[in-house]
């Protein structure tokens, strides 16, 4: 998928489901969620015998657990026949990956609404101000406005995030 079509498909699935909780989105595909402690793994996604599972590390907090959720979602909706083994840590979250590309923008996209940043644009936050207004990591905040700006908006980005920034 191009990743400028990925906000087109968010906003297809958002109406599709009528919901912003990916637990529910995940319940309503047949996609299992499974809490484990998965030491430094945040979380995978898998197909075994034709079931999607995502498996999150228990020790994450709330927001993180969104954020890493989202992305399993990504993979899940556009990644899925891709899925002939786990996308793991070691490459999850890699900015260098199209599909981890694709993974973040989508958990970005779903996480954060244009709307949002247009609304809160007037109060000339910094970009760790708005992040924290929004209850997101500061790195896919980034990577929302750089999805913005390949759609035609025009924010000064201060840095690409780190290819392992939730990998850290």
């Amino acid at each position: 998928m191009f990743t400028t079509d990925i906000y087109k498909f968010v906003e297809k699935i958002k109406r599709r489901y009528r919901t912003y909780n990916p637990y529910e989105i995940a319940e309503i595909c047949g996609v299992d969620v499974v809490s484990r402690k998965l030491g430094t793994l945040k979380g995978m996604y898998t197909v075994s015998k034709n079931i999607p599972c995502i498996f999150l590390n228990e020790e994450l907090d709330e927001y993180m657990e969104k954020v890493v959720l989202f992305h399993e979602l990504g993979h899940h909706f556009m990644h899925r026949y891709n899925a002939v083994s786990t996308f793991k840590e070691h490459t999850l979250y890699d900015m260098s990956s199209k599909m981890e590309i694709e993974a973040n923008i989508f958990a970005a996209n779903f996480m954060i609404s244009d709307e949002d940043v247009e609304q809160n644009s007037c109060y000339q936050y910094t970009s760790e101000q708005l992040a924290r207004e929004l209850c997101v990591p500061h790195e896919i905040l980034l990577i929302k406005l750089g999805d913005m700006n390949s759609r035609g908006y025009d924010f000064n980005l201060c840095f690409t995030p780190r290819s392992d920034f939730l990998g850290r």
